[in-house]
């Protein structure tokens, strides 16, 4: 009775689980789009339903790669001359209903939206902008660009961007900024946190405020910068200008290594949160 009931029992779960394969293959339906385009294409994407990440292509293509998790979603690409536009619809709300892998050629001005999915933008050098609600934004190998960042109170990741300018907002969100470098960049936070790792170069303009979140920032001892700091009800780190040479200047707030020409000039400012400075 027993070797009779376990001959029954194992094709009927094998037939589950051949269920199950096929419910999930057809759920992920994968498709791709290509775009040939001019210099300067301005290349847009909306998706409220999963990540997009946007990487450089090697010709003058734009290559989209979707997988779809759900049945619900449908995709609509538009393209007028050299002007892209590529978005996510879908009957039933969720951020994992789809994902937009993009390859765009390397001099194009990029625009991704997500509610809630994370934008990924690498390796590009044309214009950029990215805006998020909840979503997590990352940004990596950016150069020569003007890069544009909103978020509501999604965390905001820049990793090795050099010779741009950087406008970067959040609501709420954290900031994270290691080995960037630029002309200008000018970061906001209404709560979240703000931390910059790495050389700032010699030339270039870092404003940096949160107005109750905290400021920190890393510089190596051999890198040549002007900081002014200033924390209204919060409190600096009083350790900084002492510890490493640095002499101080007005009110004490404006950090200055004597005989400097060329340097990179910070301005830190929080209302609020307390502001950390070191030198390793």
């Amino acid at each position: 009775m027993s070797l009779r009931k376990s001959v029954v029992e194992v094709p009927a779960r094998v037939v589950v689980v051949i269920s199950l394969l096929a419910l999930t293959a057809a759920a992920q339906e994968k498709k791709e789009f290509t775009f040939n385009v001019g210099p300067r294409a301005v290349v847009s994407i909306t998706n409220n339903y999963g990540p997009i990440t946007v990487k450089p292509s090697a010709s003058r293509q734009v290559i989209v790669e979707t997988v779809s998790h759900s049945d619900a979603v449908s995709l609509v690409n538009e393209q007028h001359g050299d002007r892209i536009a590529l978005r996510s619809v879908s009957r039933r709300p969720g951020t994992e209903l789809v994902d937009y892998t993009v390859l765009v050629p390397i001099d194009a001005f990029v625009s991704l939206r997500s509610s809630d999915g994370t934008l990924r933008a690498q390796g590009l050098r044309g214009d950029v902008i990215l805006e998020a609600a909840a979503a997590s934004v990352e940004v990596t190998d950016i150069s020569d660009a003007h890069l544009h960042v909103k978020t509501l109170s999604g965390p905001i990741t820049l990793t090795d961007i050099r010779n741009s300018h950087l406008d970067i907002h959040s609501v709420s969100g954290n900031v994270t900024i290691r080995n960037v470098t630029g002309p200008s960049v000018e970061v906001n936070s209404g709560s979240g946190r703000i931390s910059y790792q790495g050389d700032p170069g010699s030339a270039g303009e870092y404003q940096l405020t949160s107005h109750s979140g905290d400021l920190e920032v890393s510089i190596p001892a051999s890198a040549l910068v002007n900081i002014k700091a200033r924390s209204i009800k919060g409190q600096s780190d009083p350790e900084f200008p002492m510890a490493n040479g640095f002499s101080g200047a007005s009110s004490g707030n404006l950090l200055l290594k004597p005989g400097m020409v060329t340097r990179s000039r910070f301005e830190l400012r929080s209302f609020r949160g307390k502001i950390r400075l070191k030198r390793p």
